[in-house]
């Protein structure tokens, strides 16, 4: 089996965005020591529309130009490490403004399909093209912001104008509608990998694009009562192994969404962040003993935390044992 590790890179989008340096360039020092031993590379899906943004705003405020200097530097070593660059676009960075001081985050156009097409067409192109030309090669896969990829027809339109020929946004068995994000993947092909055209839930052998979902495990209400524990020890400060390594904040979960997972067993996704990454282990063995091909695991820097960087050592290092590798999205599409 082949293990693919993706960090969504990215600021946070709450009401407060958080800084490079926290969110992004700490956490990803430690997230490469937590990796060095089994010499796994990450697949990076950078946000490009904060990138942008950053790069329009730049010469109008000296604290953005160091930002984009800073994000633009730590990209370019990164990929020099080996690491794979991708494509990742949160369409509110467009229509966002900054004060002087901070980000003021729009949250009206969270998912692609919040734009106009014809706007969001050379937005999402011109994004691609400026992260292309930081790290001087042609990126050909995507997440979609907030995993809200649907409708695919917009998605796909999307995908031949700027030249993506892999997604990897679909979470199978899990649905999500609010202001921010909207997605139904309950019913998609049970496969670690399958192409698509028309429809990301429907798969098409001879479809121009490749989906690699993320890897998911089921959980009980119990794990979600012990998270909200460590959440608890945080904010009324203790628990600093739990403590997230980003400085800003996220955007609020439904409360029905909250209420399904304290009291039902739900589909969740393999990751590194946070107090999940203790569950690492257990989705990748349930994936290896069904036979997957490739096992695709979700992370954040900006939700990285003493403890969850710890396990992702442990998990690098177990996978390294049972003789599997470790893989990059480019390397799906290679092959």
């Amino acid at each position: 089996m082949k293990v693919i590790l993706t960090l969504d890179y990215e600021l946070y989008l709450g009401a407060k965005a958080g800084t490079v340096e926290r969110c992004l360039v700490e956490p990803m020092a430690q997230l490469l020591k937590a990796t060095a031993f089994s010499g796994a590379k990450f697949t990076l899906l950078v946000d490009a529309a904060y990138l942008y943004m950053l790069n329009k705003e730049k010469d109008s405020h000296e604290a953005l130009k160091k930002d984009y200097k800073a994000v633009t530097d730590n990209l370019m070593f990164l990929q020099e490490q080996g690491h794979d660059i991708q494509l990742h676009v949160h369409p509110q960075w467009y229509f966002s403004k900054f004060d002087g001081k901070e980000w003021c985050l729009d949250t009206v156009h969270y998912k692609l399909c919040d734009v106009d097409e014809k706007k969001m067409t050379e937005l999402f192109v011109e994004s691609k093209r400026l992260l292309d030309a930081v790290v001087g090669k042609q990126t050909v896969a995507f997440r979609a912001g907030g995993f809200s990829a649907q409708p695919t027809a917009l998605l796909g339109r999307l995908f031949k104008a700027s030249g993506v020929r892999i997604d990897t946004s679909v979470c199978p068995g899990t649905s999500y509608d609010s202001d921010c994000q909207k997605y139904d993947y309950t019913n998609v092909p049970n496969k670690c990998i399958y192409r698509f055209s028309d429809d990301i839930c429907k798969e098409d052998v001879n479809g121009d694009f490749l989906e690699v979902p993320i890897s998911m495990i089921k959980v009980s209400p119990v794990f979600h009562w012990k998270l909200a524990v460590t959440k608890l020890a945080v904010k009324f400060g203790g628990g600093a192994q739990f403590r997230r390594m980003g400085d800003g904040q996220s955007v609020k979960t439904t409360g029905s969404s909250i209420l399904t997972r304290m009291t039902r067993t739900v589909d969740t996704m393999a990751t590194i962040d946070e107090f999940k990454a203790s569950l690492l282990k257990s989705a990748y063995r349930k994936a290896k003993k069904s036979g997957q091909e490739y096992f695709c695991v979700l992370g954040h820097p900006k939700l990285a935390t003493p403890y969850s960087v710890g396990k992702l050592a442990e998990f690098c290092e177990y996978v390294k044992s049972k003789g599997d590798e470790f893989a990059t999205l480019s390397d799906c599409y290679e092959g």
